[in-house]
């Protein structure tokens, strides 16, 4: 054999041990990847992670996980559980001896629980401090670096301490680190449920930093009218947040709660302004509704029937509009300004605590033409003149379903006072609606 080709002999021996040894090098690291993947992934999440099954694809450079179970172990985050069918960890071999690895992760089939702001505002503060220095220490050790994630199938639901939840279905989103740790993210959702709100087709645009996400081109699709808005949170105590929308021709009964239901309809628009922390929070805005119905008024009905005017109840009014605030489960209306053109009009503000009990006091217009067949009536009870109406103070208390107000009394007693015909009217009424509950 000539010297020329043991030396060609040599070298190609010396490659395959080379690539041999270099091969075996690369399985060692691609073997403890997975190891790996999930001790960085716990660190970031302050997780406990189980995966029922791991196959590592060399080739195509991508990890496969199924039956992927998170259990929240941090106290303060936002979340408490969740769990993956299918997740797709991306990689180029190339990065594997790198210093840094990034990756990519796609995720299909998965649903995750949140807590509500409520419950995170219930970790005690030396629970929260600990927490958030033990993840910005471990953040930094992770060698894997998540550049790009991408989800489909996904549903979230939040749980309020009031036994009330919202539930997103149909979640989908595209998120992306620039390099910064600042994640651009563009979510979409198939439907909505929150309470009496039901929305469908629903997107937003998330934007996570040091300390901060802010959302913004929020559109959701609730009927034929739609909800946008945008707002930001602090992730850092007391995580103060402002969220700022707009309704459009949005089914009232979706803005209301469940005993208001049966007594309310139209079409909302108004816009809502929410800013608030750990502590409690609090919103303001304006809202007027359209081809708007109003069951809630059952004296309303009798008074006018009382001075010969139609009943509006279960009536479509020309006009509702009215200011809120809202803060800790109490609601105030004011400006309220009700009108059904050349019936009634009704002004004033109402207040209901967190436990229903309301207490309004409004202005009852009635048509000066009207009131002026009862002078007493009108001189007492109806005194001030007002762009062709006359007013009445009155004063509501009770529930929503067991209303009082102090106006009857007042135009009975005004009409038994001047022997006028107010009184025989309204019994004449009250035994014709008698009648025709009895079907006669």
């Amino acid at each position: 054999m000539s010297r020329s080709v043991r030396v060609i002999i040599g070298i190609l021996v010396g490659l395959i041990l080379i690539m041999g040894i270099g091969g075996g090098l690369v399985w060692w690291k691609l073997a403890g990847l997975k190891a790996e993947l999930l001790a960085d992934l716990q660190k970031a999440l302050g997780a406990q992670v189980q995966v029922a099954s791991l196959d590592l694809d060399i080739f195509k450079g991508e990890l496969h996980a199924a039956g992927i179970t998170l259990t929240n172990e941090r106290s303060s985050a936002p979340w408490q559980k969740g769990d993956i069918s299918q997740a797709t960890v991306s990689f180029h071999l190339s990065d594997v001896f790198a210093p840094t690895m990034p990756v990519r992760i796609n995720v299909s089939s998965w649903n995750v629980i949140l807590r509500s702001p409520l419950r995170t505002a219930e970790t005690p503060p030396g629970a929260a401090t600990s927490d958030t220095a033990a993840s910005s220490s471990t953040a930094s050790k992770g060698r894997i670096q998540v550049m790009e994630i991408s989800a489909q199938t996904g549903t979230v639901e939040v749980d309020f301490s009031d036994d009330r939840k919202i539930v997103v279905h149909g979640v989908a989103f595209d998120a992306a680190n620039n390099g910064s740790n600042i994640w651009t993210t563009q979510l979409q959702a198939t439907s909505l449920t929150a309470g009496s709100l039901e929305a469908g087709q629903s997107a937003v645009d998330i934007r996570g930093e040091q300390g901060k996400v802010t959302f913004s081109n929020l559109r959701m699709q609730c009927g034929d009218g739609a909800v946008t808005g945008d707002g930001d949170v602090s992730l850092d105590e007391p995580h103060d947040a402002r969220m700022d929308l707009k309704v459009v021709n949005v089914p009232v009964t979706m803005l209301v709660a469940v005993q208001w239901q049966m007594k309310l309809s139209g079409l909302a628009d108004g816009e809502f302004h929410y800013q608030g922390n750990d502590k409690g929070g609090g919103a303001k805005g304006q809202i007027a509704v359209n081809h708007g119905k109003f069951n809630v008024f059952p004296w309303l009905g009798k008074v006018t029937l009382m001075v010969g005017l139609p009943d509006i109840s279960d009536v479509e009014v020309d006009k509702a509009t009215s200011d809120f605030n809202w803060k800790d489960g109490a609601l105030q209306l004011t400006n309220l300004d009700v009108r059904k053109n050349d019936v009634t009009r009704i002004a004033g503000e109402v207040d209901i605590d967190a436990s229903g009990q309301i207490d309004g006091k409004l202005k009852l217009g009635l048509p000066s033409t009207v009131t002026s067949k009862w002078p007493q009536v009108q001189e007492k009870v109806f005194p001030v003149a007002l762009e062709d109406y006359n007013w009445a103070e009155v004063h509501l208390t009770g529930t929503p379903d067991h209303l009082q107000e102090d106006l009857t009394p007042r135009l009975l007693a005004a009409g038994l006072g001047t022997g006028s015909d107010l009184l025989n009217s309204a019994a004449q009424k009250a035994t014709d609606l008698f009648h025709s509950i009895l079907g006669k």
